[in-house]
């Protein structure tokens, strides 16, 4: 037997690591707490890369890393430990992950920016689908059920609510999950600008995705299975809705840019299981114009509420109606976005013009309307106009116009154009002659003074009503009925009816003297116009001399007081309506003396008539409103106003004509 040191060192070393070995497995077992409360010694960053390359060569089968992105691992595809002191690029490169999907919650809204070419991504839980009906219309359910509370759940007890497995296939549960409705809907509120001088026509829209089932989790231009069809933004507004029992998956895809836009978008997006969250009403305007100026407009919605209602006092506490106006060109900021409401709110924001808002009951049987008079505006000049209505937590319903819930809706929107010249200005909400509410005649010293006007012409007309008033307490009036004046009219009806008769004549509506429609009439015909110049070209020759400028129906207006002291340039008015004429005959006794013209020339002169088809407005009368043309220019069709009538202007009361 050789001594210990004649032994050679690789058998030394060979035993020494066999002794190892066995003691190892041997205690490991029995003492892993102390294994696992060992404390972490660092090892300073310098020896790190020699020790895991000395290890990895060492240990046959350890994970190697290749430069080549396309080489592969021993691992595959499998878990890849994460070791503290060991590089990244030793162990495999992790996969970039996408930013997973926003959830949504039922009626919350998500803001969101976007970037040219990128697509965000959200997600409606099936839990939040929580209105299961059998087959049934969701939103036309609710209605019929009586509507929602603040939260958005309805408040019948026939709604289920119920959680729903999305892989149940059929039977009673599946027939119950065919009626869940979800709706999506989105708003652009801000869209890229164009680089050049000239706005191209075509504005970059954003498109929405939708899927519904769990094959397509991100549905948007590159992944298009099991989709629903896309869905475009039109003029900044989307919207679908979907029947389902699973989860709804959501894409927002924004367009790549010419070289003629800059810029990105952003965009607001709601699901709701109660009804859209944003709505369009692109049926009608839901508004009428009352009249306009140079700087100004009038406007009112349809009735708010049914005749007799109670609802007025619900309106006048709550008055969610807005109204934006935008100067009409291809270089307008909302073009591209007409059907957005945070677009028009925010852009509108930044707008110099003035829109006051409130509750009126004067233009019919005490029916609420909303009434916008907007100033600020250029003479002469198209705008575009949108009606809107505030979303909150309350369902707004209304008459003929949908339902509103909380994104708030847009209706259609129309144009208008301003008058030409100060002649005529905006007048309503008179302490007595509260049923004018119209352009009438004005000059440039009264432009953005409506109070001082107002006053003017009001006062004047109370002075000849209270004469007149003495003359009826003349009469009768109450007494018994076989010695009353009639059995079908009283002395209210004729009070009512000389009233609005003389607002009427003593405020004319008056248009401008551009305007060329054959039943306006012409006065004040031998003033000069705005620019300085002489109606009719500066003809003074004798025929056109008596034919009009030595007329008193056009040399004249038909109130002297308008000549004296508000002395506006020629203008054309628009005359009372002569079938109305014989109103305030048939109200008032007969020894007042009242009548109207027989002499067809006299009554041409004094009175206008109605348009049969009442397409468009020919003579004016209290109430009476323009029908928004939301295809062209201006409003053109007439709809008859529901209080009492414009009675005509009789003949020999004030001494003319």
């Amino acid at each position: 037997m050789l001594p210990t040191n004649f032994i050679p060192a690789h058998s030394r070393r060979l035993a020494t690591v066999i002794a190892a070995y066995v003691l190892v497995t041997t205690w490991a077992p029995l003492h892993s707490q102390l294994l696992v409360n060992a404390a972490d010694v660092p090892i300073p960053a310098s020896r790190i890369d020699t020790i895991s390359q000395t290890v990895l060569a060492a240990v046959p089968g350890a994970l190697t890393h290749s430069s080549d992105d396309n080489s592969n691992s021993d691992v595959g595809s499998g878990y890849v430990p994460a070791f503290d002191y060991f590089d990244r690029s030793l162990l495999g490169r992790q996969e970039a992950q996408e930013p997973p999907s926003e959830e949504l919650k039922d009626n919350g809204l998500a803001k969101k920016e976007i970037k040219p070419g990128e697509t965000l991504y959200f997600v409606l839980k099936r839990s939040q689908s929580r209105l299961i009906r059998s087959g049934d219309d969701a939103l036309e359910g609710q209605e019929a059920q009586g509507g929602s509370n603040a939260s958005g759940d309805t408040t019948d007890a026939k709604d289920v609510i119920a959680e729903v497995d999305g892989d149940d296939k059929g039977g009673t549960l599946g027939k119950r999950q065919a009626g869940n409705r979800v709706w999506v809907s989105a708003n652009t509120c801000r869209q890229p600008a164009a680089n050049g001088s000239e706005t191209p026509k075509d504005r970059p829209q954003l498109v929405m995705y939708v899927s519904t089932s769990s094959k397509n989790q991100r549905p948007g231009p590159e992944i298009t299975d099991n989709l629903v069809p896309p869905v475009p933004f039109d003029q900044g507004f989307a919207s679908i809705d979907v029947n389902t029992t699973s989860d709804v998956y959501i894409g927002i895809s924004a367009p790549l840019l010419s070289k003629d836009w800059d810029g990105s978008w952003s965009f607001h997006v709601a699901a709701s299981v109660d009804g859209p969250y944003h709505s369009y009403n692109a049926t009608n305007p839901f508004l009428y114009m009352i009249d306009t100026d140079s700087e100004s407009a009038l406007f009112i919605t349809y009735n708010l509420s049914e005749p007799n209602s109670t609802d007025s006092n619900k309106w006048k506490e709550r008055n969610p109606f807005s109204m934006y106006a935008f100067e009409v060109g291809d270089q307008s900021a909302i073009t591209g976005m007409e059907r957005s409401l945070c677009a028009l709110r925010d852009l509108y924001s930044n707008s110099t013009l003035n829109s006051t808002t409130t509750i009126t009951t004067k233009f019919g049987a005490n029916i609420p309307k909303s009434q916008f008079h907007i100033q600020g505006l250029k003479n002469g000049t198209m705008y575009n106009g949108f009606l809107t209505v505030e979303g909150g937590n309350d369902v707004v319903r209304l008459p003929g116009g949908g339902v509103v819930r909380a994104g708030g809706m847009v209706f259609q929107n129309f144009t208008w154009t301003t008058k030409a010249d100060d002649s005529c200005q905006v007048l309503f909400d008179l302490k007595f002659c509260d049923s004018v509410a119209y352009a009438v005649p004005s000059s440039s010293n009264f432009t953005r003074d409506d109070e001082r006007l107002k006053k003017l012409y009001d006062e004047e007309a109370e002075k000849y009503y209270t004469n007149f008033t003495r003359s009826l307490a003349q009469v009768a009036c109450d007494t018994a009925s076989d010695a009353q004046y009639s059995l079908a009219r009283t002395c209210e009806n004729c009070a009512q009816d000389y009233k609005n008769w003389l607002c009427s004549v003593l405020i004319p509506r008056c248009e401008n003297w551009s305007a060329n429609d054959e039943w306006l009439q012409e006065r004040n015909v031998n003033a000069l116009l705005p620019d300085g110049s002489d109606t009719f070209g500066g003809n003074v020759s004798d025929a056109i001399k008596e034919e009009k400028r030595d007329r008193f129906a056009y040399s004249k207006s038909r109130n002297p007081l308008i000549d004296t002291e508000i002395k506006p340039g020629p203008y054309k008015e628009m005359k009372p309506c002569e079938d109305l004429c014989f109103d305030i005959v048939r109200s008032c006794p007969a020894q007042l003396g009242f009548a109207c013209p027989n002499n067809p020339v006299m009554r041409a002169l004094s009175y206008g008539k109605r348009d049969p088809e009442e397409k468009e407005l020919k003579c004016n009368f209290p109430g009476a409103v323009v029908k928004l043309n939301v295809q062209g220019a201006a409003g053109s069709l007439v709809v008859r106003g529901q209080v009492a009538v414009l009675v005509a202007m009789l003949v020999g009361v004030f001494g003319w004509l």
